[in-house]
């Protein structure tokens, strides 16, 4: 974390970038923002001059870096010391760093409900975030807690120089037709855990909202999985480039980093329409409770929000949005298929269960 303490000297070049409070609004209006559409920073929140953020990794944090961050240093001038990480890493940096953390973490749902419980988050205070009047409801998270920003669905993907048909079904890849052919996420990922619910409903039968429930029958059947010849990745660029080259060629993955790689011509294809449903998992950001520079967290998460930015999730990132103003694309639909086709799990619960799941997934896969 970079260190948030700062001599006067070190200020000099941030509060020669201060403005007043006329061109701030200025600078919002001419950005396409309602006047009164963020929240205006005060005098004391401004000369802190940086704001601390924790952003997801790859594509995701991209989009932030390149077309959010220059509008946001533009309209306040202050700093953005900028770090990326992911979900279950920013869970223990809120823990250990909770009386000094940074001002802003995106995370997904499956950190959201037990850094709520454990009271290391604040609630929203969306007087000061008027775009949050915009979002979908699917995207407020424990209300009010996390503003979501993207659904970062989860998926089969596919080489199609090696693949032919379309997987139909997370079953399918037990089938002996993909046998050393498969490569899943590790239990570490979010991705990995709902590849153990997904297991649970091909082991049951049963539909996700009670199969979830029952992910030791998940772990038991994704003995099989193994004995297929299925492996787990390390990591993203593993992943990428294994299916990508065909080594591998069948890769759950999500399509928030995988999309805008066909888009460029990648032989690579999503299943859109699998029997279990895809895996839905929304992202947000979210304040930690001892958050210092409150008020410049709301402008961040308020120009997340903004119908202009969130148009960029669709066309950049392929992915469904969180502005209700900001339809999916022709080109984003059939990357992601049907609405009603994606899942979402219980996290509340798969959180709290989470440590079983890993020691247990690590006797099949570890």
């Amino acid at each position: 974390m970079t260190d948030t303490k700062h001599d006067k000297t070190d200020l000099q070049p941030h509060l020669g970038r201060r403005q007043t409070r006329r061109s701030f609004m200025g600078k919002a209006a001419a950005a396409g923002t309602v006047a009164f559409a963020a929240p205006w920073v005060t005098t004391a929140a401004r000369a802190a001059g940086e704001i601390n953020v924790v952003l997801n990794q790859g594509l995701l944090a991209k989009l932030w870096i390149d077309h959010l961050h220059p509008q946001f240093e533009k309209m306040t001038g202050a700093k953005i010391n900028l770090q990326q990480s992911v979900t279950s890493r920013m869970l223990v940096m809120l823990r250990t760093q909770k009386a000094s953390p940074p001002d802003l973490m995106q995370f997904s749902e499956a950190g959201v409900f037990l850094a709520k419980e454990r009271g290391l988050i604040r609630q929203h205070n969306v007087k000061n975030i008027p775009n949050f009047a915009f979002v979908r409801p699917a995207f407020n998270l424990a209300d009010y807690f996390s503003a979501g920003v993207v659904d970062a669905t989860h998926t089969i993907f596919y080489n199609t120089n090696r693949i032919k048909k379309t997987p139909g079904a997370w079953g399918d890849l037990w089938k002996p037709e993909l046998k050393d052919q498969v490569m899943i996420p590790p239990v570490t990922w979010n991705s990995g855990v709902r590849m153990v619910t997904s297991s649970a409903q091909v082991a049951t039968g049963k539909p996700l909202k009670e199969a979830q429930y029952e992910w030791q029958a998940g772990i038991e059947h994704m003995k099989k999985l193994k004995a297929n010849g299925a492996i787990a990745y390390t990591g993203a660029p593993q992943a990428i480039q294994s299916l990508q080259s065909g080594q591998v060629p069948v890769v759950p993955f999500y399509g928030i980093f995988i999309n805008p790689l066909i888009d460029k011509g990648a032989p690579i294809a999503p299943s859109t329409n699998l029997a279990e449903k895809k895996h839905g998992e929304i992202v947000g950001m979210n304040m930690p409770v001892n958050a210092k520079n409150r008020e410049l967290a709301e402008v961040y998460v308020n120009l997340s929000l903004s119908k202009e930015f969130q148009s960029k999730i669709d066309s950049i990132l392929r992915s469904p949005a969180a502005h209700k103003d900001v339809s999916a694309s022709k080109r984003t639909l059939e990357l992601n298929g049907p609405a009603d086709n994606i899942g979402y799990a219980d996290w509340a619960f798969l959180s709290k269960n989470r440590p079983k799941i890993t020691e247990k997934w690590n006797e099949v896969f570890g």
